[in-house]
């Protein structure tokens, strides 16, 4: 009964914490990419993007677990995000490392729009679930 009242109140608040962990990872990319193009990223920078990743990872574990054999598309649309995100921060710390202005900005162009379309497309899943 315990573990049924405890799963319940995980998908209760669900949405909202999806939307913002989608939401917050696209901020934090286009601060990465502002950073980088005006020459103010440093390595030391790196746990700022990378933090936000780790907790949305843990707390797409936890859905996973929680929601068995049927997945809800949200959550599958959430696990793209994080590989958006991912793939950005890995293109944001080798580019880094060579470019800045507008060298860097083209290279960040195409990585960020996925994350942005990939957030789109968690906030149109959580809609369709009527979970926003």
């Amino acid at each position: 009964m315990l573990l049924v009242a405890l799963t319940a109140c995980f998908w209760h608040s669900y949405g909202r914490a999806a939307a913002t962990h989608a939401d917050l990872l696209v901020a934090m990319a286009r601060k990465g990419r502002d950073l980088v193009v005006n020459g103010r990223f440093s390595a030391e920078s790196m746990p700022e993007l990378t933090y936000p990743l780790e907790r949305a990872e843990a707390f797409s574990h936890a859905a996973l677990l929680r929601s068995g054999s049927d997945v809800p598309a949200s959550v599958a649309a959430f696990q793209d995000l994080l590989a958006a995100y991912r793939g950005f921060v890995d293109t944001l710390d080798r580019v880094r490392r060579t470019d800045t202005g507008t060298a860097a900005e083209s290279v960040l162009a195409e990585p960020l729009r996925k994350v942005e379309a990939s957030r789109d497309a968690v906030h149109a899943a959580l809609q369709a679930e009527g979970r926003l």
